[in-house]
């Protein structure tokens, strides 16, 4: 092999392994870049249903504020302020109903249900004075625990699972309508 010969075997297999290097070095950022989209997308998503969690677990604090009536009998504190204090507790759980898209379907559920009693409650305390609002929150106490609790364990495994994009995304198959019941 001449010197030529092996200059220009040297030189073509420089630019040659510049030109592969280089080829190699794009399709790698631009695999990164995709991936770094992606992880800043899910960041994004996660904040927005962190968020949404954070009305519910609002919500649920309301519920779990109880006091005793004078007959010691046990009634949620919401119901002991009047009926326009009664409305305001209920803002948490408006809110994070329509922020649903963001929260798993079960928890969803939960929140109609909740949202469908307090639909009642709300036709059975309007004009009344507290004494009667307190007597109201005394019947409904029970009911109103018992969503509470179920509506606090789904939010654990709705945040246990906050990750699980795809899960939560999952779209419904069927629309089901939706109805209020009345008491």
């Amino acid at each position: 092999m001449t010197q030529f010969e092996l200059l220009k075997t040297v030189i073509t297999s420089s630019v040659f392994a510049g030109i592969i290097s280089a080829v190699v070095s794009y399709f790698t950022t631009l695999r990164l870049k995709k991936y770094d989209f992606k992880t800043e997308y899910y960041k994004e998503i996660l904040k927005k249903r962190l968020n949404a969690y954070q009305y519910i677990e609002n919500q649920i604090g309301v519920l779990k504020a109880v006091v005793m009536g004078d007959d010691k009998r046990p009634f949620h504190m919401m119901f002991s302020e009047g009926e326009t204090k009664f409305l305001e507790y209920q803002q948490n759980l408006l809110v994070a109903i329509s922020f649903s898209l963001w929260i798993d379907e079960t928890t969803v559920k939960e929140l109609e249900k909740l949202n469908n009693l307090f639909f009642n409650i709300n036709n059975h305390v309007h004009n009344k004075d507290v004494e009667k609002m307190e007597e109201i929150g005394k019947h409904y106490y029970q009911k109103i625990s018992d969503l509470r609790f179920s509506l606090e364990n789904s939010v654990k495994t709705g945040l246990y699972n906050l990750h699980d994009i795809k899960k939560a995304f999952k779209t419904k198959k069927i629309n089901k309508k939706r109805y209020l019941t009345k008491e």
